[in-house]
């Protein structure tokens, strides 16, 4: 999918502060979930990142080409395990925001 332009999309940023003690079992289960979600249909990009200053704290950032690529994302079965898998763990702190955008454009 060309993604240098797009004219609307919606995106999730999520910030995941995990007990310290388990931020390891967060960042593989994080890492795993790159290549799976990714290459979805309608996925532009997903981002998944560990704080350069706290490494207990995750963020989450993904772009979808309609709201209905992210509602099939959201209710997929792998998706669904991997939120199981990060429920497991002792989450400190949990903010995900939706967003709407009106378009994007590549810079040179």
């Amino acid at each position: 999918m060309d993604t240098s332009t797009t004219e609307r999309f919606v995106s999730l940023v999520g910030t995941y502060e995990i007990d310290p003690l388990e931020a390891a079992a967060f960042a593989r289960i994080a890492t795993a979930s790159i290549d799976q979600i990714a290459g979805k249909p309608g996925c532009l990009y997903y981002i998944a990142a560990q704080d350069l200053t706290r490494a207990n704290v995750f963020h989450l950032t993904e772009g979808w080409a309609t709201q209905g690529a992210l509602d099939a994302h959201l209710s997929s079965p792998d998706f669904l395990t991997m939120l199981e898998q990060a429920f497991t763990l002792r989450i400190v702190r949990r903010e995900v925001y939706l967003s709407e955008s009106a378009g994007r454009t590549l810079l040179g």
